[in-house]
């Protein structure tokens, strides 16, 4: 299940560029296929770009529904179709950069790290990969460590659906579901199907928590979960008696195409604050940050309540979404969104806030070394002010998402996850440390801050090889006449290794990086030693056998 801010709970749809009208004896497949795509129900479009693809006139415009296929399997994390298309594309198109960073997610997602790595190493951006490859190098080592903590499928309460983001509430446990359990159909709309995974909206189940294990299932609130699209997550006061809720804004107008009647918009989330009085939860009041420009939600509290976490993709932040925090007031009214830093957050999809005791902060990150997908990090710290964070390693992280993970104790608690083996999309899993675990260290990551430049002689297109001898890995740059230059970032105290494959010879240069502090930068100039040529050495001129030599002249006087 896709679980980027923006799009996890979006109802709606962004607009999008229609293919050109194919075949015209499938107008209604083409047509169709696109409307789900602008819909962003990636179930539904996938099957009929399928379909469409198989037609003659569907062929002819092949690259735009292969890119939309890659597109809207990725987008609902069915990796494998993901990278089928996503490889279908480069070997039609090698120079498409985007979908060689897809193609490398999904090959990490599905474990196929040295593959991936490979993928990585050819995107242009070396920064923004770093962290990617540094995770698929590790991610063998990690394999590796022995498994000292046991993870359980939490089976009384996980379906073949999407099931996440426990919390505690009192002596029971609430989480997210979008199995449309029996006793949830008095919503209306609910009988709908959310179209980009064909599953049904997420709502507020809880569970009670006994020796077997955490069963029993039942809604947690008809108050709270009386809006016709998602509901979740929550979190809650230390008393219990106020909850944050995240639901996707029913209430929004969109615009929308009368004739084929597709949304055109996309429904935000909203953060809602349900006070419970007299044993009810009352209306929701809404955060005052809210906004249709963007989303926020995934709320946590600090352990004194006067800190608010959250996830969003507003104006401001480092990528894709970040990690807030808001302050509470004098007056009891929280203060504007900060962004929590650079070191928490990264230029992909970093969200699920959880707090824990002792000023941890548990969250899931796409952006920093990890498995693939998700990986669950943890810091220390409040507000801006954090330690570097830390990958929790397997089992806790795997090649797909994981996410959510809840301490409920100082020794035990929950994560979610949608790694293999589970009983279907998301699942919930528990589990109980043991005494003591090794320490955790954050992963070092390629710093690229010192500038190079490298000026070649190039006569025709050849591969030019920079090799960091110091991590062991490198990146191919193909040169075109007459341009025979590139220009990359390289990390400090690396030894490097520059290699110009030309048709005939190789080419190289070997330097470090240990004396140069990124306020210069480095230059080397590489052209092709010429080829010397032998002068032919005359061949001695043969006589009759007996006369080596001509005869002497005779010398007169």
């Amino acid at each position: 299940m896709r679980k980027t801010l923006t799009n996890y709970f979006t109802a709606g749809i962004l607009c999008s560029i229609t293919i050109t009208a194919v075949a015209q004896e499938q107008p209604s497949i083409s047509k169709t296929a696109d409307i789900r795509f602008r819909r962003e129900e990636y179930a539904q479009a996938a099957g009929l770009y399928e379909r469409l693809l198989r037609t003659r006139e569907g062929r002819k415009h092949a690259a735009e529904i292969k890119e939309r296929l890659a597109t809207s399997y990725r987008l609902y994390n069915q990796y494998d179709k993901a990278a089928y298309w996503y490889a279908q594309l480069l070997q039609d198109n090698p120079g498409n950069t985007e979908a060689r960073l897809h193609y490398g997610d999904m090959l990490k997602c599905l474990g196929r790290y040295e593959e991936a790595r490979q993928q990585f190493a050819q995107y242009p951006d070396k920064q923004r990969v770093a962290a990617r490859i540094a995770g698929c190098d590790s991610a063998a080592r990690w394999s590796g460590i022995p498994g000292a903590v046991q993870l359980r499928n939490e089976t009384g309460v996980n379906t073949g659906k999407n099931d996440w983001g426990t919390t505690w509430h009192g002596n029971h446990v609430v989480f997210v579901s979008d199995s449309v359990r029996k006793d949830i159909w008095y919503i209306k709309g609910t009988r709908r199907r959310y179209g980009r995974n064909n599953a049904g909206y997420g709502k507020l189940y809880e569970a009670e928590d006994g020796q077997s294990g955490i069963g029993y299932v039942k809604d947690f609130s008809a108050v709270i979960n009386n809006y016709p699209y998602h509901v979740g997550p929550v979190c809650f006061t230390p008393g219990g008696d106020t909850a944050y809720v995240t639901v996707t804004d029913p209430a929004r107008r969109v615009p929308y195409n009368k004739k084929e009647r597709p949304v055109y918009g996309t429904r935000q989330l909203r953060l809602l604050v349900f006070v419970r009085q007299q044993n009810k939860w009352q209306p929701p009041v809404a955060f005052p940050y809210n906004s249709n420009d963007y989303s926020i939600g995934h709320a946590a509290l600090n352990e004194a309540g006067n800190i608010l976490y959250i996830a969003s993709d507003m104006p401001g932040g480092s990528g894709e979404t970040d990690i807030w925090y808001c302050e509470k007031q004098a007056d009891n009214t929280w203060g504007k969104p900060q962004n929590c830093g650079s070191l928490i957050n990264t230029a992909d999809d970093d969200a699920f806030p959880v707090t824990g005791a002792n000023d941890m902060l548990y969250y899931a990150s796409k952006g920093k070394a990890g498995l693939g997908g998700y990986d669950v990090f943890a810091s220390s710290g409040n507000r801006a002010t954090w330690s570097t964070p830390v990958n929790l390693l397997p089992p806790f992280n795997s090649s797909t998402d994981d996410f959510y993970y809840v301490p409920q104790t100082s020794r035990d608690g929950f994560i979610s996850s949608n790694r293999p083996g589970g009983k279907g999309g998301d699942d919930i899993y528990s589990f109980n440390l043991p005494p003591a675990l090794p320490e955790l260290r954050p992963l070092p990551v390629p710093l690229l801050r010192i500038p190079l430049t490298v000026d070649i002689c190039a006569r025709t297109e050849i591969c030019v090889y920079l090799y960091n001898k110091t991590r062991d890995m490198g990146w191919c740059y193909m040169i075109m006449p007459p341009s025979g230059k590139i220009e990359a970032k390289l990390e400090p105290d690396a030894e490097y290794v520059i290699r110009v494959h030309y048709p005939d010879h190789i080419e190289s240069v070997a330097f470090d990086t240990k004396n140069w502090d990124g306020s210069t930068p480095v230059y080397k100039s590489i052209c092709p030693t010429p080829a010397v040529k032998e002068i032919p050495r005359p061949h001695p001129v043969k006589h009759p056998k007996g006369h080596g030599h001509p005869p002497k002249k005779k010398r007169t006087k």
